[in-house]
């Protein structure tokens, strides 16, 4: 296959699978009426062993605090987080669980997880494996070589703010 056909069925692929991964994961959170993302948020505050602010979580998730925030702002209207004030320092706000949050970030959790099993049993835990080791060494080259790299390209807060081609770099 020469480079030209690869790069059409790469298109190909991107245009018919890979663009509706994420809708594909994000399925479990359509009846709470969240984002894959809000949930992931949900999940790092209810799995966390220390408490948690919207900074550390743009931090860790690598990505704007403004991106956290419009999360954190449809979790607390559909009152799943609560914020609670440090008493030294106002203006940091540690997030917590609801009742009704913990609810829903364990059925999420758990349709999520029979979802991914049932995609396991169907292609198999060693080409699962492989396609994730995959998928990570071609980000780390891309970003070796120069370009932008995959996770980088949501992250706006840093050197990944647009498109970078080590072709044209001077």
């Amino acid at each position: 296959m020469t480079e030209s056909e690869i790069h059409e069925r790469f298109v190909d692929t991107y245009m018919h699978i890979l663009k509706y991964v994420g809708d594909f994961v994000s399925v479990p959170t359509r009846p709470y009426k969240i984002t894959f993302e809000a949930y992931t948020v949900m999940r790092m505050i209810a799995t966390s062993e220390e408490p948690l602010t919207l900074v550390k979580i743009a931090k860790e998730q690598r990505v704007s605090r403004s991106a956290i925030a419009r999360q954190i702002n449809v979790l607390l209207d559909l009152k799943y987080i609560e914020q609670t004030t440090n008493t030294h320092d106002r203006r940091i706000k540690y997030l917590s669980l609801t009742p009704a949050g913990h609810k829903v970030e364990q059925e999420i959790t758990t349709a999520s997880e029979e979802r991914f099993h049932q995609w396991v049993q169907v292609y198999g835990e060693k080409r699962a494996s492989d396609t994730l080791r995959y998928i990570n060494d071609a980000e780390q080259k891309a970003t070796e070589l120069g370009f932008s790299g995959f996770s980088g390209l949501h992250d706006k807060r840093g050197r990944h703010t647009e498109y970078s081609d080590p072709k044209t770099k001077n």
